[in-house]
């Protein structure tokens, strides 16, 4: 596929053979295969978290309505549900959240984002019938191509504390893991800290180049495989064309905007002239009668 022009002539879309994991778009695609969905999850949580995953359940683009109708919702792009055991005490479950972003412009409430995410997805699962007491672990994992913290670190993690006790544990059962793309290892990096850098190099850029072991090969395997697939080319056609078309009707909608404001701003000018005619002939009127009583007066007795 060659790069392809907008109407404008000017902005190239990406084609699909060149996109990395990390966009929306291809990432969303290799979740969309029941099979390859569930590995990849499980590439990506095993190498985060440097454990093994038990049984997964996921859904890719899962929506969760906000608490109102006014309020805003949310759209997990990976919501997977870990089975950890059965427990009278407590949560049989761990609830994970992968977010690949590459929007930058989002950056300065990324935090804020992430706290949002967290706290629906709790009323959601309260909505269910669990209890409180028994929420389970929220692990939210963000992939960024961008530094969120400008430290120029790979692995940044985000936990709750007891600010001024925090020798006492403080755990309310939220992770915000934020991972960095192209950052720095620790300075005490292992082997699970190198291949987790292999691994998000590779989902930044997800070329040959960055296949640098097993897991790196496998993901490559499941991305050109995807690629491949004549219905997924067709899809992101139609949703590039699509999103052309949302942005004309939003080009189209805002010049009709622009032409309704200029219209109102000159019906709003045209009655202010009217008002302040208005105004002017009325104390015009007023000044014409007071001169006309003063005329009367002079003649009646002379200069006042």
């Amino acid at each position: 596929m060659n790069k392809t022009e907008t109407t404008a002539g000017k902005r190239l879309i990406t084609p699909l053979e060149e996109m990395n994991v990390i966009d929306d778009f291809l990432f969303y695609e290799m979740l969309y295969d029941e099979k390859t969905g569930e590995e990849v999850c499980r590439i990506i949580l095993e190498k985060v978290l440097k454990r093994r995953i038990g049984e997964v359940n996921f859904t890719p683009q899962k929506m969760i309505p906000g608490i109102s109708q006014e309020a805003q919702g949310i759209r997990l792009d990976a919501y997977i549900t870990e089975k950890t055991g059965d427990s009278n005490a407590g949560p049989d479950i761990m609830v994970h959240d992968l977010e690949p972003d590459k929007r930058k412009s989002k950056k300065d409430y990324l935090t804020k984002r992430c706290r949002y995410y967290s706290d629906l997805i709790d009323v959601q699962i309260v909505n269910t019938g669990v209890e409180y007491e028994k929420l389970p672990e929220v692990v939210i994992i963000f992939i960024l191509s961008y530094d969120p913290f400008d430290r120029g670190d790979m692995y940044y993690e985000a936990k709750s504390m007891l600010k001024t006790h925090p020798d006492i544990p403080y755990d309310d059962g939220v992770r915000r893991i934020y991972l960095y793309t192209d950052g720095k290892l620790p300075e005490n990096a292992d082997e699970s800290d190198i291949k987790l850098k292999n691994l998000l190099q590779y989902i930044r850029r997800s070329t040959e180049e960055n296949i640098t072991d097993e897991t790196t090969r496998r993901l490559d395997d499941i991305v050109k495989a995807t690629k491949h697939k004549k219905d997924v080319g067709i899809r992101y056609m139609k949703s590039w064309e699509m999103e052309r078309e949302l942005k004309e009707e939003g080009r189209a909608e805002g010049r009709e905007q622009g032409r309704e404001e200029e219209r109102a701003n000159t019906e709003a000018e045209r009655r202010r002239a009217d008002k302040e005619k208005t105004r002017a002939d009325s104390e015009k009127s007023r000044a014409d009668a007071a001169e006309a009583e003063l005329a009367k007066y002079k003649e009646k007795f002379g200069i006042i």
